[in-house]
């Protein structure tokens, strides 16, 4: 993003002016803010803006106000209306005048990125900024030293504020794998929901979580015409794609580096092992002796060691033992050759994995996957008869800003026992929020939302719908027919869309159902 790049926020509500700073100051625009809109007008008139973020209401003078004065003078600048009373005379109004497009408020970072994104690019104002492939003249190391792992996926930040995002995952799928199906440019991704998808030869696909939240700025063509790159180069060449971040500040404390500890007496083979490892993210400290190690191994971030048995011979088991004792929370890969007569005592030792020759058929990214493996929530088991009466038509909650929200669900979505429900449940209680459920099949046609829009500060409905994506991939959509059918309360009102699995929900991996459950409770708890 270049310098040039400066936006002008105009609205009277001081918190969407710091929100904006907040989100497009880490993007690398130039933000400023102007409380007052006769103030805002005379710097929008007399400034040069990539862009204005506009409020539709405002005292002494409104936003169609502002607009009509401000076509007098800049006929051609993108106005992005923002407004919490969307209605039809003030959106033809604002396209009567030029306004690019309009946001309803309370509005996501990943909504406000996405608006303001596509209306530049719309003007050919917002040139790539990111290149189609990986710098090639990065070495191993020093890709390693900067990657984030969220389970198999990573990140790494670049110097634009964006990130550049890929996977680490089993060569041992690349000879099945037919095509990737890459995210689409503008498209918003949700950290631990897809970002892209493996498309299987027996017709499966398996999919890639996104490992931050934002908005897709561009993708890694290469692997159109060559999926295998994803597996032979995954930190380099194989990234998925480059996203503009939107709350990273959060997200990267629920990722973390692969350090791994590499214990082996041969010079050459660790050098060897240590530049595969670096290829696939890992940041590696090498040693040929345990005396190095110890006062590292006992710190609990360092938490996998890689122990080459073949190099130290019939001390091996002795000297693991002798590990297990000083540095017990390490989980231990035992690296070992074809035909080893030490395996059984290995295999009697406090270990995580013993693997023959690892690194000649790629086993080793399958090792680090499990071994960095985030832990799945442990999950309520009920009786099958329970789970079958049990539908859950509506949550609600009053939040830590004592705002009252309702979550309105399609039926047959959510069930209270298990599931998206039980997980969405559970996270609220987590947070010690009281839950009133609504036990029952949901109801939201149009009348209901109305109604509930009237009784709570918040309203969410969420359905289930195929909308050409990855299944588990959410959509917020604030201009869908039950926002406008909310009418003066439609500000009140967002929709949430999941790509179901075959029609259904329930046919979500647990990892995605839980990313998709955390992603609903920020939406309930943050407003």
């Amino acid at each position: 993003m270049g310098s040039e790049q400066r936006l002008l926020v105009v609205d009277d509500e001081p918190v969407i002016c710091h929100a904006c700073q907040r989100v497009f100051s880490r993007q690398g625009f130039s933000v400023e803010e102007s409380l007052n809109a006769r103030e805002g007008l005379s710097r929008a008139i007399e400034g040069d803006y990539s862009a204005i973020l506009l409020d539709i209401k405002m005292p002494e003078m409104d936003g169609i106000q502002f607009l009509e004065e401000l076509r007098k003078e800049k006929p051609d600048v993108p106005v992005m209306i923002m407004t919490g009373y969307p209605s039809i005379p003030n959106a033809a109004a604002a396209v009567r005048l030029g306004a690019s497009d309009y946001i309803t408020k309370p509005f996501t970072p990943e909504e406000i990125t996405q608006s303001v994104r596509r209306m530049l690019a719309s003007r050919g104002t917002n040139g790539e900024a990111h290149p189609a492939a990986a710098p090639a003249a990065e070495s191993p190391a020093s890709r390693a030293a900067d990657h984030l792992f969220f389970n198999e996926s990573w990140l790494r930040l670049e110097v634009d504020g964006s990130a550049c995002v890929g996977a680490v995952l089993p060569r041992s799928q690349a000879a099945t794998t037919r095509a990737v199906r890459l995210p689409q440019v503008g498209e918003t991704v949700y950290q631990g929901l897809p970002l892209a998808g493996l498309a299987m030869e027996d017709g499966a696909v398996v999919v890639v979580p996104s490992p931050v939240s934002g908005v897709v700025v561009s993708v890694n063509e290469l692997l159109n015409e060559d999926p295998s790159v994803l597996f032979s180069d995954p930190c380099g060449e194989g990234f998925i794609a480059c996203i503009c971040t939107t709350r990273i500040e959060e997200e990267t404390g629920k990722c973390e580096p692969r350090r791994v500890m590499l214990l082996n007496a041969d010079q050459p083979a660790a050098r060897d092992q240590c530049e595969k490892l670096e290829l696939l993210g890992c940041q590696v400290q090498a040693v040929e002796d345990w005396g190095e190690l110890a006062p590292t191994a006992r710190h609990p971030e360092c938490g996998v060691l890689i122990f080459d048995a073949a190099s130290f011979g019939d001390m091996g088991p002795e000297l693991l033992q002798q590990i297990n004792a000083e540095a017990p929370s390490v989980k231990v890969v035992v690296v070992a050759s074809a035909g080893c007569r030490w395996e059984t005592a290995y295999r009697q030792k406090k270990i995580f994995y013993y693997a023959v020759e690892p690194f000649a058929d790629q086993e080793i990214v399958e090792i680090l996957n499990a071994a960095f493996r985030s832990p799945i929530r442990p999950r309520k088991r009920t009786s099958h008869r329970r789970l079958l009466s049990e539908p859950l038509g509506g949550v609600r909650i009053t939040n830590r800003n004592g705002r009252k929200v309702q979550l309105l669900t399609a039926p047959g979505l959510l069930h209270r026992d298990r599931g998206l429900g039980w997980e969405i449940t559970e996270r609220l209680r987590d947070r010690a929020l009281p839950v009133v459920t609504t036990v029952g099949e949901g109801d939201v046609q149009p009348a209901s939302v109305l109604k509930a829009a009237g009784m709570f500060d918040r309203v969410m409905v969420l359905l289930a719908k195929d909308v050409g994506r990855l299944p588990g991939t959410l959509v917020r959509d604030t201009k869908a027919e039950y926002v406008s059918a909310s009418r003066e309360n439609a500000g009140k009102v967002t929709t949430l869309v999941v790509q179901p699995n075959g029609g259904r929900l329930v046919g979500l991996d647990d990892r995605t159902t839980e990313a998709l459950a955390e992603q609903i409770v920020q939406e309930m708890t943050s407003y």
